[in-house]
């Protein structure tokens, strides 16, 4: 996935708040947005290159989104919505072996009062997937998420309920760079969501990884990795 038509270079400064960084483009310091609100530890440090998508627009309040940092050698994506779209992408090239098989694919599937991201229809049962981004990585493991979700619990909780419905229900966690190795809870920032998690496995919530291959201009999906729930 390409990751927009004009992409230009900057250096990072500071995050004024968790939608907004400035950043220095050809010398010249500029706003831009950050589709991540997370907090995004141990990637937003001043100093930092990063790169931009410029896309000015009358409703827009910043002519750049902020969609690349540079972490030592490689490039992490803080885009969440690629996430979403790189899995489309796969499911729709029957590229992701553990939920071939469908028969109709559907995305922003509304259930009781939640959205889940897709609902695949095979011959016997349906399946919900709820796909969750993962920025944070230590040492290879990715760990979500970066700040307190009752988003996240609210739809585990429910991903429950539907396996108990006689539904397949998964989540799967991306992590847009390709030092990640495994993915477990953030259980020191959010012990509520590790512990949800853990009852979704339980109740026969699957639980699933990928990592991504990303260069200075195109993100996608390069190898399966494993979710682990520490003890």
């Amino acid at each position: 996935m390409k990751l927009g038509a004009k992409i230009v270079d900057g250096i990072f400064l500071q995050r004024p708040n968790r939608y907004l960084a400035n950043v220095t483009v050809d010398g010249r310091e500029v706003p831009a947005h950050v589709p991540d609100p997370g907090r995004l530890p141990g990637l937003m440090i001043p100093g930092r290159k990063v790169r931009l998508v410029y896309n000015p627009g009358p409703k827009r309040k910043t002519q750049y989104s902020l969609v690349l940092v540079r972490h030592g050698s490689i490039w992490v994506s803080v885009y969440p919505v690629f996430a979403n779209a790189l899995v489309k992408e796969a499911l729709e090239r029957r590229d992701l072996p553990f939920l071939n098989g469908y028969q109709e694919l559907a995305s922003e599937v509304k259930v009781g009062k939640s959205r889940f991201d897709f609902k695949l229809e095979f011959e016997d049962y349906s399946t919900y997937v709820e796909v969750k981004s993962v920025s944070l990585v230590e040492d290879g493991v990715g760990k979500f998420p970066d700040a307190p979700t009752e988003r996240g619990v609210k739809h585990l909780q429910e991903l429950i309920e539907l396996r108990r419905e006689g539904h397949r229900a998964a989540v799967l966690f991306v992590s847009q760079r390709s030092d990640t190795r495994s993915i477990i809870p953030n259980d020191a920032i959010d012990p509520k969501f590790g512990e949800w998690l853990r009852k979704a496995h339980a109740a026969g919530v699957e639980l699933l990884g990928q990592n991504c291959k990303v260069t200075a201009s195109s993100v996608s999906l390069k190898n399966p990795v494993e979710v682990i729930l520490p003890g």
